[in-house]
C-alpha cells in the first residue's frame, strides 16, 4: 500500500505541479551555463530534476502522514 501511495503522490505532484513555476523559480535563483540550445536542454533538464525532487518530498511527506496515522 505504502509503493502505491508514493507513486500517486509522486506523479500527481509531478504532472499537476505547472512549469512555470519551477522555471521561474530555476530562473531566478539557478545560474544555467551553456550557449543557445545546450543552456535550453540545461534548463529544462534543471526543471525536471526540482520537480522531481519536489514530488518526491511530497511522496515522502504523505508516506509519513500515513505511517503516523496508522499508528
Amino acid at each position: 500500500m505504502k509503493v502505491i501511495i508514493f507513486f500517486v503522490v509522486f506523479f500527481a505532484v509531478m504532472f499537476l505541479m505547472p512549469d512555470s513555476l519551477v522555471g521561474s523559480f530555476v530562473d531566478h535563483h539557478i545560474h544555467i551555463s551553456g550557449d543557445g540550445e545546450e543552456a535550453m536542454d540545461n534548463f529544462e533538464f534543471t526543471v525536471i530534476a526540482a520537480k522531481a525532487a519536489i514530488s518526491t518530498v511530497a511522496a515522502l511527506v504523505a508516506l509519513w502522514l500515513y505511517r503516523k496515522r496508522k499508528a
